[in-house]
């Protein structure tokens, strides 16, 4: 019985091989379709998790690292796998033309003898180029599921060691100053480092197809971080795709690909092709930027840094929208190091427990009691505003929610009566105050509009 269910077993392996293709071309093009959309989706989530949130802090610095890990991997499995429909499709061509003409006749061709000797020796038939290419297009099928998998595999790492090293400062944090501390800040950083070793030697071993398995006194070290990383790095997952690839392939053509998608990769890091050469990258004082404009501004573009209603003025007032950037905490903390933030940076309880002797209720959070006159003072205390050489210092703010994107900031009317008739330059800057209490304004932003007085 056992014989004839291995039997079954392997004539359904066997048949499903022979007709795999099919489930290729489906799962190709059905993904591709998905992941075009995903891809757009997944780039105006990064664009708004940027804006929304301050990624200066490690624990979001790293989360936002893995959001751009999965983000190239979308773009990878999509590449792979356009490529991999191409061949597919080729190779369906080579079958149907195949069964018209299942081989070469250099007879009919009537070429010189030179020419028609080298050709048979040259061109592959039918048969050899179909087998090959369907070879091809089921290894590039599944080594684009284990590029993914590679790439997510390193997210995972970076995302552990930076949790590793959050954790453990927070830790340190809440120990008593001296020896005790100071011991714990050593074997912490010991752990640290050894952790990136066996990082750098797993990734190493990963990428030279085994170095390390084959030292016979190492491996037995190696054994239990090996199974550690790929614990972590979610490696099992696609361990057997690797090692049947590294197993059926020549090791020098891998590291061949290897190599040329290195090369690839860090081309496209380190150069840019560009032709413009008279005109300059980024924002300078001489730069007019579309985003500034309400009026101007595409519908998926958040605000940067600040906005206005249009690049022309004929109104005696006119709005100017100040972005709340949650990197400005550490400013407006320390022009008003007094007031008390109304939340936490970061989880915030959405529930109020009060005691009314043996009675609990459970509320919303209620900033009815909250000093909002001092909290506008504190925000406004880190903007200075100016048109041209004036700055003004009595400007009315409020608290404003943009309705494009839902966007957080201050919003104040600047009256017009002072403008020049013609090109104005709208500038802010931010207040910085250093360790002996000076007020330091900064560059932050400008808009240039044209006033016209009727």
């Amino acid at each position: 019985m056992s014989n004839i269910h291995d039997d079954q077993i392997e004539s359904w392996l066997k048949k499903l091989e022979r007709e795999s293709w099919q489930l290729e071309l489906l799962v190709s093009a059905f993904t591709i379709f998905l992941l075009i959309g995903a891809n757009s989706a997944f780039d105006e989530f990064i664009v708004q998790v940027q804006y929304e949130y301050n990624f200066s802090g490690s624990a979001l610095a790293i989360i936002f690292i893995f959001l751009i890990l999965i983000q190239k991997s979308i773009l990878a499995l999509t590449i792979s796998l356009i490529i991999h429909l191409m061949l597919r499709g080729f190779w369906i061509g080579a079958i149907g033309l195949r069964s018209v003409q299942s081989s070469i006749d250099f007879g009919k061709l009537n070429y010189n003898e030179f020419f028609t000797d080298r050709l048979k020796k040259k061109v592959i038939s039918l048969d050899r180029m179909v087998i090959m290419l369907d070879e091809i297009c089921s290894v590039i099928f599944a080594f684009s599921f284990l590029l993914i998998s590679i790439l997510i595999a390193f997210g995972m790492y970076l995302s552990f060691v930076g949790v590793f090293g959050v954790a453990f400062s927070a830790i340190i944090n809440t120990l008593p100053a001296g020896g005790l501390q100071n011991f714990a800040i050593i074997l912490i950083v010991i752990l640290f480092l050894f952790l990136l070793l066996i990082g750098v030697i797993y990734m190493i071993d990963y990428f030279s197809l085994g170095f390390f398995k084959k030292i016979r006194w190492f491996s037995k070290f190696y054994y239990p971080f090996y199974r550690l990383l790929n614990f972590i790095t979610l490696s099992g997952l696609s361990r057997s795709i690797y090692y049947y690839l590294i197993s059926k392939f020549s090791k020098k053509r891998i590291r061949f690909v290897y190599g040329i998608v290195g090369v690839i990769v860090f081309a496209m890091m380190l150069f840019s092709f560009d032709q413009y050469q008279y005109f300059p990258d980024g924002t300078n004082p001489y730069t007019i930027s579309a985003d500034v404009y309400d009026d101007q501004r595409p519908d998926d573009q958040y605000i940067n840094t600040i906005s206005i209603n249009s690049n022309f003025i004929d109104q005696p007032h006119f709005q100017v929208f100040l972005r709340y950037d949650p990197s400005d905490n550490i400013l407006i903390k320390a022009n008003c190091p007094e007031f008390q933030p109304l939340k936490d940076d970061g989880l915030n309880w959405k529930l109020r427990i009060e005691s009314d002797g043996p009675n609990f209720h459970i509320t919303g959070r209620d900033y009815s009691d909250e000093d909002f006159s001092k909290l506008l003072e504190c925000h406004q205390s880190i903007y200075q505003i100016q048109v041209n050489d004036s700055i003004y210092t009595n400007l009315k703010f409020h608290f404003y929610t943009h309705p494009h994107k839902k966007q957080k900031g201050l919003l104040t009317t600047i009256p017009t009566s002072e403008f020049l008739n013609g090109e104005n330059k709208l500038i802010v800057k931010k207040i910085s105050i250093d360790s002996v209490g000076a007020r330091n304004p900064i560059d932050y932003a400008q808009a240039v509009f044209w006033y016209n007085q009727y």
